[in-house]
């Protein structure tokens, strides 16, 4: 647990820079400016292969700015009723995640969740984020 210490996009340029260049997958409620822009940093930089969102109906009417700003990095962001707080990253020689409270924004509320990396809780995390991926609208402007 912690409040305020850090956010999975202050994690996300760390992990990438020791594992090298990932997929990277996403569920979040909500996200900011401060959390796409490393985002578009690390794809235009090539640590992410590939990136792929899945966010909050309410980014529609809330964070439209943020939408349009995340479709100029990737186009794999679907939208669904999604409150999930998930973060996958995989090459071929890591497997690495994090599942929690916080969304991706910068929050000075106490947040708490934990890491896996390969086996059965990527695996499953992997999976549950793939189904309900395929179960969400295609954003495409």
């Amino acid at each position: 647990m912690h409040k305020g210490d850090w956010a999975i996009h202050n994690v996300l340029p760390f992990l990438l820079e020791q594992i090298g260049p990932a997929d990277v997958e996403i569920a979040t409620f909500s996200i900011s400016e401060d959390s796409i822009r490393p985002l578009f940093f690390l794809a235009e930089s090539g640590l992410i292969n590939r990136l792929t969102l899945l966010l909050d109906t309410t980014v529609k009417r809330h964070k439209l700015d943020m939408l349009l700003f995340a479709a100029n990095i990737t186009a794999d962001i679907r939208i669904s009723a999604c409150h999930a707080k998930v973060l996958l990253i995989e090459n071929k020689e890591y497997q690495f995640g994090i599942v929690g409270s916080a969304n991706m924004n910068l929050n000075q509320r106490w947040e708490s969740g934990f890491y896996f990396t390969s086996g059965y809780h990527f695996n499953y995390f992997k999976n549950a984020f793939k189904e309900a991926y395929n179960q969400s609208i295609i954003f495409n402007l």
